[in-house]
């Protein structure tokens, strides 16, 4: 159960009312785009319980330097779980059982934070909602090739901009929300924290 809903958070016409949308998305484009390395520890919500663990993105730095972006999160709690996303793989890796599985990002909404260009007017992304509201931003967001990997939602703070926050709801209508804590946007992050190796 816990695997099965780690992997639909991290694996998942512009129709927006309000006349600010466009112009909101455009500078979310722009600061996503210019992040070279994201560092932060953070908090997991489910149904599954409430666990802790850390998040390193990587784009147009050392680490991703002519290559996509690259993710890892990973789980410091029982069971000890670490994701990787790097170039087109997503790597799902159990530390206690020592396992591995792998599986192509291009379906996923995983892959949207590791594109080279993130944009929201890209031909696969459909932008769901936009909301303002107590001094954050949120979007979210469906593949619309695979609309049932379900909905993510990136939320960042107001004035100054800042990404704090990511949720997922799959077909279920359950809800995941990854809430960051203690941002570092300045350190290099090694090129090892996105290679998973089996111990075997």
């Amino acid at each position: 159960m816990f695997k099965k809903l780690v992997l639909g958070a991290w694996c998942l016409a512009l129709s927006l009312s309000p006349c600010y949308a466009a112009e909101d998305l455009t500078q979310i484009e722009s600061y996503l785009n210019n992040i070279k390395n994201l560092s932060a520890n953070f908090t997991q919500q489910s149904e599954a319980g409430t666990v802790a663990g850390k998040f390193y993105l990587a784009r147009n730095s050392e680490s991703a330097k002519g290559e996509v972006g690259k993710m890892r999160v990973e789980y410091l709690a029982e069971p000890k779980i670490v994701i990787t996303v790097n170039g087109a793989v997503l790597s799902y890796y159990d530390v206690e059982l020592d396992e591995i599985s792998r599986l192509s990002t291009n379906t996923t909404p995983a892959s949207f934070l590791t594109r080279p260009n993130i944009s929201f007017a890209a031909k696969d992304i459909e932008v769901t909602k936009v909301t303002k509201e107590s001094g954050q931003i949120s979007v979210s967001l469906v593949k619309k090739n695979r609309k049932d990997a379900g909905e993510f939602t990136l939320i960042f703070d107001l004035n100054p901009l800042r990404f704090v926050k990511m949720k997922v709801k799959n077909d279920l209508e359950q809800i995941v929300t990854v809430t960051l804590s203690d941002i570092d946007f300045k350190s290099e992050i090694p090129n090892k924290n996105f290679v998973i190796g089996s111990k075997k």
